[in-house]
C-alpha cells in the first residue's frame, strides 16, 4: 500500500492497539458524554484502562457515545489527514447504529471545495480523496473486515479498489456476537438503543434473576438474540461451541476476532478462553483479542464480550 494512503476507522473498531500501530491505522475518536463531563475515545490503551478502572454505574450508567461533529472532523482533516495522505479509506461502524458514516460524509462534502483550492495553490500536490465504506457490523465484526483489508493490501499487495471489492463480498458473511455481562445496565439503557426492536430487552430482568446471559447476534446490519447461557462463562462456552461448529464447516476469514469490556488480564488466562484459542489454532484459524472500546462499553456495559467470524455456509 502506498505510504500516502491510509486506512481510517472510528474508535469502536475493536482492533488491538499494536495492530493499529503496526499498520498505521488512523483512528477517528468518538465522544463519551457521561455524568462527570465528556472525553474522547481514541483507543489509547492507557486511557481505556483508566476508563475501566473508574467505571461506575453512577458516572456511566446513562453515558452516551457521540461521533465527532462535522467541524471536529474538518479540523482533523486539515491538521492531520490532508497534510499526510493523498487517499484516506474510512471503514465505519454500522451506519444503522451510529452516525459516524453520515458525519464523515458531510465533512468530506463540506471540505471538498477547500481541498481543491489548496491543491491549486500547490502544483505538486496530488488530489486528496476520502472514500467511505460501511462495515455493516460493529465491534469485532468491524475489526474483522479491517483485518482482511489490511491483509490484502500489505501481505498480498493487491490494489485498494480490488481489496475493497473483496471485503464487500465478505461483508454479508460476517457474523458478530455480543454477550452482555451487566444485565441491569442493559435494562436501564433499553430506551437509548437504536434499531434493536427485535430484542425483548424487558426479558433482561428475568435473565438476570435466573443468571442467564443472552448471546446477541449481529448480521448484515441487524441485531437479534441467538440464545442464552448459564452465567457469563457458560454463555461463552455456548458461543465458542457455536463457533467450533462453523470452523468445522469452514470459514471465509482466517481470523476470529474477540474483544472484552475490561482489562484483558481478567479473562485471557481463563481455561474456557484458553481452550477455545487452542482449538482455533488446531483448526488453522487465528485469534485476535482486544479491549472493547469505551464507546462500545458504554452501550453494552462493562464486562461484555464480543466475537466475530465470517462464513459463506449456513450456520449450524
Amino acid at each position: 500500500m502506498n505510504a500516502r494512503t491510509c486506512i481510517a476507522v472510528d474508535s469502536t473498531c475493536d482492533l488491538p492497539a499494536q495492530f493499529i500501530k503496526d499498520h498505521n491505522i488512523e483512528v477517528l475518536p468518538i465522544y463519551i458524554k457521561h455524568a462527570g463531563g465528556q472525553h474522547l475515545d481514541s483507543r489509547n490503551t492507557k486511557n481505556t484502562l483508566q476508563f475501566y478502572k473508574d467505571h461506575t454505574r453512577e458516572k456511566y450508567g446513562l453515558a452516551q457515545s457521540e461521533p465527532m461533529s462535522v467541524e471536529d472532523i474538518t479540523q482533523l482533516l486539515k491538521r492531520k489527514l490532508f497534510p499526510n495522505y493523498d487517499l484516506v479509506q474510512v471503514i465505519t461502524t454500522n451506519s444503522k447504529k451510529s452516525d459516524v458514516f453520515k458525519r464523515v460524509s458531510e465533512a468530506a462534502l463540506v471540505n471538498e471545495p477547500k481541498f481543491r483550492a489548496m491543491e491549486r495553490d500547490d502544483a505538486d500536490r496530488p488530489p486528496f480523496r476520502i472514500r467511505l465504506y460501511d462495515s455493516m457490523s460493529m465491534f469485532t465484526g468491524h475489526a474483522l473486515l479491517v483485518y482482511e483489508l489490511i491483509k490484502r493490501l500489505e501481505e498480498e499487495k493487491r490494489p485498494l479498489n480490488r481489496s475493497i471489492r473483496e471485503i464487500d463480498q465478505m461483508r454479508e458473511e460476517v457474523y458478530g456476537y455480543i454477550i452482555p455481562n451487566d444485565l441491569g445496565y442493559m435494562r436501564e439503557r433499553r430506551h437509548m438503543r437504536k434499531s434493536d426492536h427485535k430484542i425483548s430487552w424487558i426479558n433482561f430482568k428475568l435473565a438476570s434473576i435466573l443468571n442467564r446471559r443472552p448471546i446477541i447476534q449481529l448480521h448484515k446490519g441487524d441485531t437479534a438474540k441467538m440464545t442464552t447461557g448459564k452465567g457469563f462463562w457458560g454463555s461463552l462456552e455456548v458461543l465458542f461451541d457455536h463457533v467450533r461448529k462453523q470452523m468445522a464447516q469452514g470459514l471465509t476469514s482466517e481470523v476470529v476476532t474477540m474483544s472484552y469490556g475490561g482489562a484483558l488480564e481478567e479473562i485471557k488466562e481463563h481455561p474456557v478462553l484458553v481452550k477455545f484459542r487452542q482449538d482455533c489454532q488446531k483448526a488453522g484459524v487465528k485469534t485476535m483479542l482486544s479491549m472493547m472500546s469505551m464507546a462500545g462499553t458504554v452501550n453494552v456495559g462493562p464486562g461484555a464480550f464480543a466475537l466475530a467470524f465470517a462464513t459463506d455456509k449456513d450456520l449450524v
